[in-house]
């Protein structure tokens, strides 16, 4: 999937989270972002990617050691992002909702990439990649679709968080 593919799915999926369990409204644009920041993360292996552009001098290395789709699109992956969340909850560095957030974020970036024909390598070092029985390619007009219409989805489930929301220039 594409980065904004990405972003899409992991607002979406934190969106709806939150509708299951609610929180201050307050709080949701910095969760909407921490979740957008986690569905970017596992592509760190990737020099051209969303987050790759930014933060060449890792992601180099880590395409160079373990190629792209390698070890941050596996399980082992998403559980050391687990643990690293819960050590910065721990420390008080970062609230568990903006934890929870960011780890939906980074699962729903593997879920994205599994719907495409390319997989993923969940069982990472086993080089056997994981899909779901539909698949699409990446950057083509289904993810287009997929992402206007939880772009959609993510625009009605939020227009009744709108009112409610602090404006900073409104005081």
């Amino acid at each position: 999937m594409m980065g904004y593919s990405h972003i899409a799915v992991g607002c979406a999926l934190w969106t709806g989270v939150r509708v299951l369990f609610p929180g201050p409204p307050d709080s949701l644009p910095p969760e909407l972002g921490l979740a957008a920041l986690g569905s970017l993360l596992p592509d760190i292996d990737e020099p051209q990617s969303l987050i790759g552009r930014k933060l060449g001098f890792i992601a180099w290395p880590i395409k160079l050691i373990f190629g792209h789709r390698g070890v941050t699109h596996s399980l082992i992956a998403l559980a050391v992002t687990l643990a690293g969340l819960a050590a910065a909850t721990g420390a008080g560095l970062l609230p568990v909702a903006g934890a929870a957030a960011f780890w939906v974020g980074y699962a729903g970036h593997l879920a994205g990439d599994g719907l495409t024909t390319s997989g993923v390598p969940l069982f990472w070092p086993s080089e056997n990649r994981v899909r779901a029985p539909l698949t699409f390619s990446t950057g083509g007009v289904v993810e287009h679709l997929l992402v206007a219409g939880l772009a959609a989805a993510l625009g009605w489930t939020l227009r009744g968080y709108w009112p409610r929301l602090p404006i900073p220039w409104q005081g």
